[in-house]
């Protein structure tokens, strides 16, 4: 006589993951729609009691949560497909550097039994962000002709943050292409710091009352101007009484030997011989000339500068 035995599984079997956690890097400039590939739970016991549904616990502490959604697809020997899909708005890493999510399999037994993983998603940074200066004007100023060690390291000391992480992230300062054309051997700007030198020292009546430096603030990973942020350094010269007036006298009379003036003997009271014109490169007071004549043989002469 033969006898046949069927022999009904028991679900005695949980799901199981390869691993308790596992940690994936993600570019922040991932578009929507792009997906991670994570590997499915297992379950020894027969189909009837496999793995049958997945649940993805979102357990980020970022506002919002992760923008992720778990996608199963079941293929015909039962084993599943599991991946993350990014969804729309994406990924940005200075809003939220690190997502954690627990993806849980559940057996189709009962009562089910089920296993979970966990998958932290780390964001790695893209160079999305221009640097950005604290302030967009920074006033100084320096005394004409002084010597540069007498303000120390710096003037004053320009600065920029920039949201990136890294390289993406590490600011270097430099004039720009026409203030270190101008001003260049005058000033200089530490690349590191951002500290505004005197290199050496300035002429009021060659640089003017003011100096404009513009100054760029950039990070490692650019190589464009139009990746820098701008600030300007209005730099005050102030003048020091280093000019002596100038004299310029011009005969009113043409044809008259230079350096010599002619004057009739009879002629009368008031009449001009000469235009005299004084002036004096300083500023302010150290500017202002005032005018008079030395006798030297009796004879009166009055004098109107301009």
């Amino acid at each position: 006589m033969q006898v046949s035995f069927e022999l009904i599984d028991a679900n005695d079997n949980a799901p199981r993951f390869d691993t308790d956690q596992t940690r994936i890097h993600v570019s922040e400039g991932s578009l929507p729609g792009a997906s991670i590939s994570l590997q499915p739970a297992e379950d020894i016991d027969s189909p009837v009691n496999g793995v049958d549904s997945y649940q993805l616990v979102d357990d980020t502490s970022c506002a919002g949560g992760a923008p992720f959604d778990l996608l199963v697809e079941r293929n015909a020997d039962a084993s599943h497909d599991l991946r993350l899909v990014l969804q729309s708005p994406g990924l940005d890493r200075e809003l939220c550097d690190q997502y954690r999510l627990t993806v849980i399999a559940r057996d189709a037994g009962t009562p089910a039994r089920s296993a979970s993983f966990v998958v932290d998603l780390v964001v790695t940074d893209v160079n999305d962000h221009r640097p950005v200066f604290e302030r967009l004007v920074y006033e100084t100023e320096v005394r004409e002709n002084a010597d540069p060690a007498t303000y120390g390291p710096a003037l004053i000391t320009v600065r920029a943050t920039d949201a990136d992480d890294g390289a993406n992230g590490l600011v270097r300062y430099r004039l720009s292409t026409r203030s270190s054309a101008e001003f260049g051997q005058f000033f200089g700007v530490d690349a590191a710091t951002g500290a505004v030198r005197l290199l050496r020292a300035v002429d009021h009546e060659a640089v003017g009352s003011v100096v404009v430096l513009d100054v760029l603030a950039q990070d490692e990973t650019s190589d464009s101007a139009t990746s820098a942020a701008l600030a300007s350094v209005r730099v005050r010269v102030r003048d020091a009484n280093d000019n002596a007036p100038a004299v310029k006298v011009e005969s009113v009379r043409r044809g008259d030997d230079e350096g010599a003036l002619r004057v009739a003997e009879n002629c009368a009271n008031g009449t001009q011989i000469a235009r005299v014109t004084v002036s004096d490169a300083d500023t302010g007071d150290a500017g202002r000339v005032d005018c008079h004549l030395q006798h030297h043989n009796g004879v009166r002469t009055h004098v109107a500068c301009c």
